[in-house]
């Protein structure tokens, strides 16, 4: 039985999902996988081996000293800056494995951390990149581009099958960590934009923590919008059951599952015009793609969708055909195994 090693940092993100999704599956696959987090374990996941890093040579020395005694057959590690300090410790172990290194987001690379990226190429065996964002990002890096590959991430579509609550104001929604990439208070302004200079009946629902939350409600209150702004707790599917359109007004990101699941939910969508976000939301198809940080152009996209209910079907239809194709977890599934075969299968 093959062995592998699946590496991502213990605090929960969406890579920590994907990571161990992928993992689980290859665990049906008869590969033994092992499950280690960098640094500590903020989940409810049991079986997990933490590998300190309180000072970062401390997970370099002792990961390097795990991987020399388990001698594993593949490393698939996810995530920065998680991927440098793997590839440190593999160095360290001095003992020959083959390393996937996913890349989730288009990550800010301070100029030490692209040094040691393209000094540590030689010990990477696959580059798989979440987006042709994220390669191309990642590719500027000065890595080998002949080693990057793009695999989709996926979800479990009909899980997201769910019925409308009835709701006799049209109803905007974002589910997102609250902080300057994901930008909320774009949305906000925009929102206030229809309710007092158009004199629309909108209400908007936020979800998320985060660092700019606190901000966000003290400008909902201060501007008397807490009659069509909330922030309510729950999940992504506590919230979409009460909307009848997804907003996601962020800066960047890698690829961003949210939207697909909001496709899956049956829901139409605006996003911001950026990479990763434009791989889903295929403008004027799959949903209406916006400036960024542009709050007029959001709040006339909004009011198009909100006024024009043929335009919603059409997106919604469009758009279920789009992820059922190409976001479909069975066939990350299957990207990935395939991957995983290539390397250490047909050796």
């Amino acid at each position: 039985m093959k062995k592998i090693l699946s590496i991502v940092s213990g605090n929960p993100s969406g890579s920590l999902n994907i990571a161990i999704d992928i993992s689980n599956y290859l665990k049906t696959r008869d590969y033994e996988v092992i499950d280690i987090f960098r640094k500590y374990n903020n989940t409810d996941l049991k079986g997990i081996i933490v590998i300190k890093d309180k000072f970062t040579i401390d997970y370099i020395l002792s990961l390097g000293e795990f991987i020399r005694h388990s001698k594993p057959d593949l490393i698939i590690v996810h995530g920065y800056s998680t991927h440098i300090w793997t590839k440190l410790a593999l160095a360290y172990a001095k003992i020959p494995v083959k390393l996937i290194h996913v890349e989730h987001n288009t990550e800010k690379y301070t100029p030490f951390r692209r040094y040691l990226t393209r000094k540590l190429d030689k010990y990477t065996d696959k580059y798989i990149c979440v987006s042709k964002g994220v390669a191309n990002h990642l590719i500027k890096q000065g890595i080998d581009k002949s080693k990057v590959e793009v695999i989709y991430n996926g979800i479990d579509i009909q899980s997201f099958d769910l019925p409308k609550e009835k709701h006799d104001i049209f109803t905007v929604g974002m589910v997102a960590r609250f902080s300057k990439q994901k930008d909320q208070m774009t949305l906000i302004k925009a929102i206030e934009y229809l309710i007092k200079e158009k004199n629309e009946k909108i209400n908007l629902l936020l979800m998320g923590i985060g660092k700019t939350r606190k901000k966000c409600e003290k400008y909902i209150s201060e501007h008397n919008l807490d009659n069509n702004i909330k922030i309510i707790e729950g999940n992504f599917k506590d919230l979409i059951v009460k909307t009848d359109l997804f907003v996601l007004a962020t800066h960047y990101e890698g690829l961003p599952l949210v939207l697909c699941e909001a496709m899956a939910s049956k829901t139409p969508i605006i996003a911001t015009d950026v990479p990763g976000v434009n791989e889903i939301v295929l403008n004027e198809k799959t949903g209406l793609l916006v400036k960024e940080n542009d709050v007029l152009d959001l709040a006339n996209s909004i009011l198009r969708m909100k006024n024009d209910f043929f335009l919603r079907k059409n997106f919604i239809y469009q758009s279920g055909i789009f992820v059922n194709k190409n976001f479909n977890l069975q066939l990350m599934y299957n990207n990935y195994i395939n991957k995983v075969k290539e390397m250490i299968c047909n050796e």
